[in-house]
């Protein structure tokens, strides 16, 4: 629960001589609005259970878009064989064929 401006005033006053400047040290640890309160654990947990599922989510977007590469990348690398394998294959005939005419 969170101090009215008065209890602070109030309890300044009556510590500031005792404790100095801790007194407002101490003051500052306890909320002075409704909105200051501190997180509760159960808060915290809840938090992170949204962030973890959030990743879960992110990461199992971030497999399929690592699957989707790997058989583009599979596709283009068998893709370039066929193209080497033939490239070679006529060049060696060529090859051949020049071969057989010279000589």
């Amino acid at each position: 629960m969170a101090l009215s401006q008065k209890h602070r005033s109030s309890i300044y006053q009556q510590l500031s001589p005792i404790l100095g400047e801790e007194a407002e040290a101490l003051l500052s640890q306890f909320p002075a609005r409704d909105l200051d309160e501190p997180v509760t654990k159960e808060f915290v947990r809840a938090e992170i259970a949204v962030l973890r599922a959030e990743m879960v989510g992110e990461f199992g977007s971030v497999r399929g878009e690592i699957g989707a590469l790997r058989a583009e990348l599979h596709d283009k690398l068998r893709e370039h064989t066929m193209w080497m394998a033939g490239s070679m294959t006529v060049g060696m005939g060529i090859a051949a064929g020049i071969a057989t005419l010279l000589g």
